[in-house]
Order: C-alpha cells, then structure tokens, then sequence
C-alpha cells in the first residue's frame, strides 16, 4: 500500500476579488453557453483527483503540486497563492 502526501493550496485573501475569480475558474472550470448550447471546461481540481475543500481552499496530490502551480504561472496567478505541506512523514 503505498502513501500518497497532499498540499492544501489556498487563495490569499488580499487577493482582489477578479483574481479570486480567476483563480476559481481556472481551478474549478466553467461553464459556457454558446447558442443555447452549453460547453464545460474541466478544472484543475478535477483533472488532478482533488477537492475544493472550501471557496478558495483546494487540497491536491503532492505529485500535481508542479503541474497546478505552472497552469498557474502561466496565467500570472501564482503570487496569489499559498502552498501548505501537508506530508508528515520524516522522508524530506
């Protein structure tokens, strides 16, 4: 059985309000309607098998901490964000 560690990544609230959102869609996906059909985007949450525990509080595998945080730059989110290691095992 192996053991898998887990980030908490957060919103920083003195983010502004439009880069929450931002970061919100980005992590949770959208949702948009074209003429009257409707077209999803999957979140990074989803794509990384994690959860949005709260608004602004996503827990992720400790493997896709790389990957989110580069979607993230990539978008110039990441300054926004706080990473909190959850990982208690004596390993690193």
């Amino acid at each position: 059985m192996s053991t898998q560690g887990y980030v908490l990544i957060k919103v920083s609230e003195k983010a502004p309000k439009e880069v929450k959102t931002r970061i919100r869609k980005l992590m949770k996906g959208t949702t948009v309607t074209i003429k009257g059909k409707g077209y999803r985007s999957r979140g990074l949450v989803e794509e990384v098998k994690g959860v949005a525990l709260a608004g602004g509080v996503y827990i992720i595998p400790l493997s896709a901490t790389e990957r989110v945080v580069e979607k993230l730059n990539e978008k110039s989110l990441a300054e926004y964000i706080e990473i909190i290691n959850l990982c208690t095992c004596p390993c690193k």
